[in-house]
């Protein structure tokens, strides 16, 4: 059975470091690759790694929010994850138009009330199903 654990990539390497012998050695990651399993060299543990390309670590969160447009449009997303300044989450494919860099969002959350305390984002990026927004400040 894989571990999850996150790790840090700088200049699309990272260092691996196996969960079970703490064995650790260096490898290259993509630019396109959120996630991949590895196994140890050592003692061939299987562990699922998150690659975190960002300053700040971002907490992999998961779950069904209600994202609400400027416009007045109220969508359903999967979050994926939060970090300080921003939030990753999925879109539906038919609600793909709906999003759109520069747009202002705001999220509401039936299942923790506090995870988006009437904060407002912006979108930043939008690459097919996956969209970032940061915390306007």
């Amino acid at each position: 059975m894989s571990k999850n654990k996150s790790f840090r990539v700088q200049n699309g390497r990272t260092m691996f470091k196996c969960q079970a012998c703490q064995g650790k050695r260096m490898i290259a990651v993509a630019p396109g690759v959120r996630m991949r399993s590895l196994r140890c060299a050592k003692c061939g543990e299987l562990t699922r790694c998150i690659f975190n390309r960002r300053i700040t670590q971002r907490e992999q969160q998961s779950g069904t929010v209600f994202l609400a447009t400027s416009d007045g449009r109220e969508l359903t997303v999967d979050l994926f994850d939060i970090s300080l300044n921003g939030v990753g989450f999925d879109l539906s494919t038919r609600d793909m138009n709906k999003i759109a860099v520069g747009r202002n969002v705001q999220f509401k959350c039936t299942w923790n009330q506090n995870l988006f305390s009437q904060v407002r984002y912006i979108v930043r990026s939008v690459k097919g199903p996956r969209v970032g927004v940061e915390r306007r400040t």
